[in-house]
This record gives C-alpha cells, sequence and structure tokens, in this order.
C-alpha cells in the first residue's frame, strides 16, 4: 500500500472509530457494537478501506494480549488462586457441555464427524476481548459473575493448545504414531516456554525495570513494558499457545513489583487504540454478499449457537451455586463464539477438514455473534430490573420521604449508611454485587440490585423524594456515569461524591457535584492529625490546624501540589 492511502486509511479508521464510539454510547449501545459497525463500514463490503482483513486483525489481536497484560498486573497471584474454582470447575464444565451440544447440532446440519467436531468446540469458546472489554465499561470486572465469566475465560484461553492439536491429529487420520509423538513434542515445548516466561517475569524484568527507574529512564522503562508483552506473546506463540495467555502470565509476575501502576499506565493507551482497531477488524470480517445469499441460514445458525450457549452456560452457573441473576448474566456474557475461532477455523481449513464456503460461513456467524452480544446483554440488563421493579418484595417503601441514596455500597457505602443510621436518618443503597445486596436485605437493609447509572432504578429508589444522593464508587468511569445520568435527570438534587486525588475532586465539581471529598488528602489530614495527637498536641490546637489546612476549598494543599519542585 502507497504511503498516502496507507495515511488515509488510518485516517479514515481513527476517524470512524472515535465518531462510533461517542454515538454508540450516547445511545446506550456500548461502543464494542459501534466499532463493529465502523468494521462493516469501512470494511471490503463497504468502503474498503483495506482488503487484507487477515493481516489488519493479527496486527491489532496485540490489543487483546495487552489487554490480558494489564488485567495480570491487577490480578495478584493470591486473588487467581481464589478463582480456581471458577476457571478449572466451571470453564471445564462448560466447555465440555457445550462442545458437546454443538458438535451434536453441527452433525444434526449434516457435517462429518471431524468437522463437526472442529465447529462444536471451536464455537464453545467465547470472546476474551469482548466480554472483558463490556465488564470494563459496565464496571463489572470485580463483581462476582464478571469473575466468574473471567475464570472461564481463563480455561478456554488455556483450551487453545489441545485444539490446535486436536486439528493436526485429526489430519493425521485420527491419532497416528506421528500424531502421538507431535503433540508429545508441543507439550513439551509448551511447558519449556511457560518456564522461559516465569524466569524473566519473575527474575530478569524486575532488575531491568529497577535499574530503568533509579537512572530515570522513561523512554527505556515504557520500552520494557512493551518488552515484556511481546516477548510473552512471542514464546507462547512458538509454542502453539495463547499470546493472551502469555501476556497474562507476564502480568501477574509483575503484578507484586513496585512498578506495576506504571507498567498499566504506560501500555493502557496502547491497548486502547488496538484493542479498537481489533474491534473494527472483526465487522470487517462480515462479508455482505455472503450473508445476504444465506441471510436466513446464517441467522438461524447464529440465534440457535447462542440459545444452546445461553443454556449450557446457565446450567453450569446454576450447577455451581450462583443466584439466577447471576447466572443469567454469565450467560449473557459468554453466549458469543470467540476470536480463537478464526485460528482454529482457518488451521482446519488450511489441513482440508473445513472447506472454504463452511469457512466463511464460519467466520461470518463467529462476527455476527460478537454484534449480537452487546444487544443480547442490553436486554437481559432491561428484563432483570423489570423482574426485579416488579418484584412483590420491593424493598423501598414508597412512603419513604426525605431518605439519602447512596449509589455503592461497598465499604465506604455501609460505612455512610451507618453514619446515617445512628444519626437517625434513612437511606436507600442500589449496588451491582447480587451477593452482597443479598446480604444487605437479608439484614433488613433497604439496598437495590442494579446500575445505578439507570434513570428508571434511580426513580424507583425515590430519588426525586431523596434529600440527598451519595456516590460512593471508587471507579472513576463509573462514578462519572452515574454523575452524569443524575445531573441530566435530577439537576437540582444534592450530590456529594468521592474522588482520588485533588484533581480528581476539581473536575468532579466541574461536572456538577456539589461536595467532593478528596480519599488522599483527608486521610493524609486524618493521618496528621493522629501524629499530632501522639506527640501531645493538644485537641483543640489540632482541630485548628486541621481546619486551616480545609479552609477554602484545601487552598493551601492545592498551593503545595501546583508549587514547582
Amino acid at each position: 500500500m502507497h504511503h498516502a492511502d496507507l495515511l488515509l486509511a488510518t485516517t479514515i479508521l481513527l476517524a470512524a472509530s472515535i465518531a462510533s464510539i461517542v454515538v454508540f454510547r450516547r445511545a446506550g449501545f456500548g461502543s464494542v457494537l459501534g466499532l463493529l459497525a465502523t468494521g462493516i463500514l469501512v470494511g471490503p463490503s463497504g468502503l474498503a478501506v483495506t482488503r487484507d482483513v487477515e493481516t489488519f486483525r493479527s496486527v491489532t489481536e496485540l490489543g487483546v494480549v495487552l489487554l490480558l497484560f494489564i488485567i495480570g498486573l491487577e490480578m495478584e497471584p493470591k486473588r487467581l488462586w481464589g478463582m480456581r474454582r471458577a476457571v478449572f470447575g466451571m470453564g471445564l464444565a462448560q466447555v465440555a457441555l457445550t462442545g458437546l451440544v454443538l458438535w451434536a447440532g453441527a452433525m444434526l446440519l449434516g457435517n462429518a464427524f471431524e468437522p463437526a467436531l472442529i465447529l462444536g468446540m471451536g464455537l464453545a469458546l467465547s470472546s476474551t476481548a469482548f466480554v472483558i472489554q463490556l465488564l470494563e465499561e459496565r464496571g463489572e470486572l470485580v463483581t462476582r459473575h464478571g469473575e466468574a465469566a473471567f475464570g472461564i475465560l481463563l480455561f478456554q484461553d488455556l483450551m487453545v493448545v489441545p485444539l490446535l492439536m486436536l486439528v493436526s491429529i485429526l489430519a493425521a487420520d485420527g491419532g497416528s504414531e506421528s500424531g502421538i509423538g507431535s503433540m508429545g513434542t508441543q507439550a513439551a515445548l509448551g511447558i519449556g516456554m511457560i518456564a522461559l516466561v516465569v524466569i524473566v517475569g519473575r527474575f530478569v524484568l524486575p532488575a531491568a525495570l529497577a535499574y530503568a527507574a533509579r537512572h530515570r529512564h522513561a523512554e527505556a522503562f515504557t520500552g520494557l513494558a512493551m518488552l515484556a508483552v511481546a516477548l510473552s506473546a512471542l514464546l507462547m506463540e512458538l509454542a502453539g499457545l495463547s499470546m493472551a495467555l502469555g501476556a497474562f502470565l507476564m502480568g501477574i509476575l509483575l503484578s507484586r513489583s513496585r512498578y506495576h501502576h506504571q507498567l498499566e499506565a504506560d501500555i493502557a493507551p496502547f491497548k486502547g487504540i488496538l484493542l479498537s482497531l481489533f474491534f473494527i477488524s472483526v465487522g470487517m470480517s462480515v462479508d455482505l454478499g455472503v450473508l445476504g445469499d444465506n441471510l436466513l441460514l446464517i441467522a438461524v445458525v447464529v440465534l440457535a449457537i447462542i440459545a444452546a450457549k445461553f443454556v449450557c452456560l446457565l446450567a453450569v452457573a446454576r450447577l455451581f451455586a450462583f443466584d439466577m441473576a447471576s447466572s443469567i448474566r454469565i450467560a449473557g456474557l459468554l453466549s458469543q463464539s470467540g476470536e480463537f475461532g478464526f485460528v482454529l477455523f482457518g488451521a482446519a481449513h488450511v489441513f482440508g477438514l473445513l472447506d472454504t464456503g463452511l469457512f466463511v460461513e464460519a467466520i461470518l456467524v463467529i462476527s455476527a455473534s460478537m454484534a449480537f452480544t452487546p444487544l443480547l446483554t442490553r436486554f437481559i440488563d432491561r428484563q432483570l430490573a423489570g423482574l426485579r421493579a416488579a418484584g412483590a418484595d420491593d424493598p423501598v417503601p414508597s412512603t419513604l420521604r426525605r431518605h439519602v441514596v447512596l449509589c455503592g455500597y461497598g465499604r465506604a457505602g455501609r460505612a455512610v449508611g451507618t453514619m446515617l443510621e445512628t444519626a437517625g436518618h434513612q437511606f436507600v443503597a442500589i449496588d451491582y454485587d447480587p451477593a452482597r445486596v443479598e446480604r444487605a436485605q437479608a439484614m433488613g437493609t433497604h439496598v437495590m440490585y442494579g446500575n445505578a447509572a439507570d434513570r428508571q432504578l434511580l426513580e424507583k429508589a425515590g430519588i426525586g423524594r431523596a434529600q440527598a444522593v451519595v456516590v460512593t464508587l471508587d471507579r472513576p468511569d463509573a462514578m462519572h456515569r452515574v454523575v452524569s445520568a443524575i445531573r441530566n435527570f435530577y439537576p437540582e438534587i444534592r450530590l456529594i461524591a468521592r474522588a482520588a486525588d485533588l484533581l480528581s475532586r476539581e473536575r468532579m465539581l466541574v461536572d456538577g457535584v456539589t461536595h467532593v471529598v478528596p480519599e488522599t488528602v483527608e486521610m493524609s489530614i486524618a493521618l496528621g492529625e493522629a501524629t499530632l495527637r501522639l506527640v501531645g498536641t493538644e485537641d483543640g490546637r489540632i482541630a485548628e490546624i486541621a481546619g486551616l489546612l480545609r479552609a477554602d476549598d484545601y487552598a493551601s494543599l492545592r498551593f503545595l501540589e501546583h508549587r514547582p519542585g
């Protein structure tokens, strides 16, 4: 491609992606669906910005790799070990049950045993990139159903090697000595590469990062961050393993490093751009010509796969003691097919196990199921909210007046609620963790399940009759959505929120929050008060000093923050 054509294509892709993210998020559909639509628009069936979709998608898959690396940085080994039931219990059950059902379905459609088995197992896997992006946008990655979905995805990533081996074995007439020997060699190579990633991530990279940080080599530090991702992905690729799984492992190894926050900050911008381009590349894979010729068949197959996966996932989640609402959410999130299908079906096509027509249709099925996922999760949200609103066990009395609405009932929310109760004030809380909601409701507390940015849920909490709203969420993106929803529909109500620091506080005040508590600053003042008390300062003097620090919106502390040096 000529450099002018490349520059034009880049300009079109960036402009279209930005516009689609803004439009679709404002419409409430999330950015993923907008990026898919952009891919269809600029792909070979539309503006044809580039026709080399396979190469484009291969490059942009680095966005998925970077995403898993960042998640690994936030996932301490102890937390990962705590998820072993979801990974090896729910994950194994889901892949086995769903693969068996879809294999049987493919056989019923007239496919031979080998292609039916490959299709069934490949379509049983879900999209790591799509699901995690949806969970992050919705602030659900740390919820119980979010962690369960993530655990299942991890197990699915572990299935990459066995399924690729299955393709090579079937191509070699199923279990010949050469196939078995190849499998042993591949397993040994995989173990060796994992060991090499562990050595590099545990010993080599931390020492190199410490050197770069000590000598203030910012560019070298950023380069090492990218090297960590690229090296782990390369080693896993050479072993035939998932690149994303290797990046996740490297992230976990570096999660206990003192530099993991800076690593995340350096990687995040690259992740955002490449992941957006990856979703666009999936949209580009949709061949509107083939889709139009086989529209009815593909639509029926996609709906049948989603329905089958939904039922299987629902059964697995219920088997592992998840409540119905959480089980439905897990099933809705994971009911699509994933990006690994592109790789698996491509390998099967090269080996002659899938003919060209079946391969193209399988790719379209994967892309269409991905596009359907944001719509399905939105539908599930509305249905669950409607069922809860129509329930006879409504925890919020309609006669409640002049109460406080708490958006979030985690540690901060519970502390505020306890203080309100002690002072004789009533409150209603909204929280997205079903287990937390059930525990609170069992104790007689007015806590509702759902998204605090949902206008209907806010009305159900009696926000129009409330004295004030307190937003206790700790995720800036989730907090911004809640604040925007409240200010758009209830501009007069008094709104209190928490912020990480003074800069975040100033931004939230601009957004219309009535009062913002900067956590870091207040913690520092409390620490100073405790120190003064310990060294014998009188309480009156301590209160006077603390008052001076808080005076005029923390003017003295803001001066210290902005002072050079």
